[in-house]
């Protein structure tokens, strides 16, 4: 599994970090970055990833060399994403697995492996991602603020926050995040594409709405919540596009279990289908 792979080669690197920490004897000197870092990694050893992050992120305030600074970012993301714990990687997997057809198992496997590892980055934005699907946006909202002080810089925890601001309809303080990242040029282009649709249909501006759609649809057209939200987008202007939402409701019934982890970054993928399948049903739409 990836995620094997990743913590073995961590845990190596940490180990062999320590055994040159301990081959090494240094005169006396100011501690330098790469200090830190050893130390960090000699922390993440003994498991106590708290205080490794914390070193981390205090070098990191201070620091302004460029490469520095990427050492430490590089440093942080690897202590804030490995698994410990086997079981919490356990459980964690299973829940992602879980996601798509039963989402309240999903929830308790990855509440259970933060539990474990509550400090752990991967199950802190997994668990924000299903609570948002289940509908509880303040909790995840409160999740993700609580753990993102360490992380500030990282995209994808920006997203998840991003999200929960926007299942809330918190729209200013989601703009105020969005305003810190170049949403054209982001690999994840296509899952803030959608909250910025959202966004627009919401504040009844069709005409950002239609550009963003016509660039999401550009993009990346298999994408699910692509169809989504150009139905809404026409709900929005008194139109009905039966094909569209029958588009949508058959990309999610036979999404591969591949392309469902393409795109699962998205908590709300997929989970539209109740609501279009009883719109068609109304309209004599629905799909065979």
């Amino acid at each position: 599994m990836r995620l094997n792979f990743k913590r073995a080669a961590l845990i190596a690197a940490l180990s062999f970090s320590c055994l040159v920490s301990f081959a090494q004897t240094k005169p006396a000197k100011s501690e330098t970055y790469k200090d830190i870092i050893e130390k960090a990694y000699n922390l993440s050893l003994q498991r106590d990833r708290q205080q490794a992050l914390n070193i981390l992120a205090n070098a990191l305030q201070k620091e302004t060399r460029p490469q520095a600074i990427a050492e430490l970012k590089k440093t942080i993301s690897e202590v804030g994403h490995i698994f410990f714990s086997d079981k919490a990687q356990q459980l964690f997997e299973t829940g992602v697995s879980l996601r798509k057809n039963e989402l309240n198992q999903a929830l308790d496997k990855v509440v259970e492996a933060s539990r474990i590892e509550p400090d752990n980055f991967s199950i802190i934005k997994e668990q924000s991602r299903l609570l948002i699907a289940k509908g509880d946006c303040k909790n995840a909202l409160e999740l993700v603020q609580k753990q993102i002080w360490a992380l500030p810089y990282d995209e994808e925890f920006k997203l998840s926050l991003a999200q929960a601001y926007g299942c809330l309809g918190k729209w200013v303080d989601y703009q105020r995040l969005a305003d810190t990242v170049v949403i054209k040029k982001s690999p994840l282009q296509k899952f803030w594409s959608v909250l910025e649709a959202d966004k627009y249909i919401s504040a009844k501006n069709l005409v950002k709405a239609q550009e963003v759609l016509t660039n999401l649809k550009k993009s990346d057209d298999k994408y699910p919540e692509t169809s989504y939200w150009l139905w809404k987008f026409d709900l929005a202007q008194k139109r009905t596009n039966l094909d569209i939402a029958q588009k949508y409701v058959m990309t999610c019934k036979n999404i591969s279990a591949n392309q469902y982890r393409q795109y699962m970054i998205d908590p709300m993928l997929c989970r539209h289908l109740a609501e279009v399948e009883s719109e068609l049903k109304g309209m004599n739409g629905t799909p065979e």
